[in-house]
């Protein structure tokens, strides 16, 4: 007697199941050692290390009041944790293997710490280390810290009347130095150096001189993993220049105060710039270009004219500015110098200074934020906005 043809089905079903099983099973057979050899390969890319350091120097800051407690060395101390590449992309080879990594700062900033008036500021920041050369266990380096600051002591017009150089709590951290690192041992080293830290809100709030800081470090890394064979660096393809056109518009807000008064009040502020920008190598570009300013608290600035009778066109600047620009694959640092060739008021100087960074979105479109300085030093506001460019060769 012949069986029903429904009893085969469900024994078809299960043994089809089971070849898709045996199949899968095989497929992650040979996928997973193809896995497993990747993740190596991937933490090769960077050896993690950790760093200490030990700052002190002296003040570059102009204060009405504050001489006395400038008058002492500043002292500080920094932790880092960071992660020195080692050339496994094009990039990296092009700035000779360098490291990156994010660190905190403490900064005892006078002598008498029950006397201070502008506390005691902590930093967070990322940092980025560039090798210049390298001879023998010798590595000479470029570092450049940026983050945020935060200090608990700021102006206040009753209760801290004499801080003229920090009115907000947080405040941009900014740090170049130069620095020589020797090797002592495969995991451990020494480095020693000399840079600027610099504290400013941007005019953001005021009064707003900032705290500069010129000084000595010292201290020593150590290296966290078994380092990988010595750095051999390998000559990457040739780089063909080429040459764009890069448009910024940027916008930041400011606070002014009347003079013979504690009101406070905010203006906007508006920066556009139009470049040439010639990239002569993988790591820099050199540009010239033209700036249209708007700056709403110069209304307050006009001599014989009253705020209410200052129009848009005596609030704008016309300028000119040559720059420099340093890449770091997707990220640009730029360093612009310039003057004006038209004002209504002679209150922001007669040249400036902006430096910042942006980091590039897709082929054209890039974010940026920047600090523009009056006469070099002193901070104008901040700008927040877009840049986009296109390569004309």
């Amino acid at each position: 007697m012949r069986r029903p043809k429904r009893v085969l089905v469900p024994y078809l079903k299960d043994s089809l199941l089971k070849r898709k099983a045996v199949n899968i099973i095989i497929l992650l057979c040979c996928i997973l050692p193809g896995i497993t050899q990747e993740v190596p390969s991937e933490k090769k890319q960077r050896q993690p290390y950790l760093q200490l350091n030990y700052r002190s120097g002296s003040f570059w800051s102009r204060s009405d009041y504050l001489d006395e407690q400038f008058s002492a060395p500043y002292k500080a101390i920094e932790a880092r944790f960071g992660y020195q590449l080692i050339g496994n992309k094009l990039w990296q080879q092009y700035h000779r293997y360098p490291k990156y990594g994010f660190g905190i700062h403490y900064s005892d900033l006078v002598k008498d710490r029950s006397d201070t008036v502008v506390g005691n500021p902590i930093s967070l920041f990322g940092f980025y280390s560039s090798p210049l050369a390298r001879f023998g266990r010798f590595t000479l380096a470029a570092d450049m810290s940026v983050g945020l600051s935060y200090t608990g002591l700021i102006y206040d017009p009753v209760e801290n009347p004499y801080n003229d150089v920090i009115a907000s709590h947080i405040n941009l951290f900014f740090d170049l130095n130069l620095n020589l690192n020797v090797k002592l041992s495969p995991r451990i080293g020494l480095n020693a150096g000399y840079g600027l830290s610099h504290y400013s809100n941007g005019r953001i709030q005021m009064p707003q001189k900032g705290v500069n800081n010129w000084g000595w470090i010292v201290g020593a890394n150590y290296l966290m993993k078994e380092p990988v064979k010595e750095f051999i660096y390998r000559e990457p393809p040739e780089f063909k220049s080429s040459e764009s056109i890069q448009l910024m518009l940027g916008a930041g807000s400011v606070e002014g105060i009347p003079k013979g008064s504690t009101m406070e009040i905010r203006f906007f502020t508006l920066s556009f710039t139009a470049d040439y920008a010639y990239r002569f190598s993988p790591k820099g570009a050199l540009s010239f270009g033209l700036d249209v300013l708007y700056d709403g608290s110069l209304e307050r600035s006009i001599k014989g004219v009253l705020p209410e009778d200052v129009t848009t066109w005596q609030q704008m600047y016309l300028g000119s500015h040559l720059g420099y620009h340093f890449i770091v694959d997707r990220y640009t640092l730029l360093f612009n110098v310039g003057t004006y060739f038209r004002q209504s008021s002679f209150d922001r100087g007669y040249y400036f200074v902006r430096a910042g960074g942006r980091y590039r979105i897709t082929d054209h479109l890039s974010a940026q934020i920047s600090i523009k300085s009056k006469n070099g030093v002193r901070s104008d506001w901040i700008e927040w906005g877009f840049a986009y460019s296109f390569k004309i060769r």
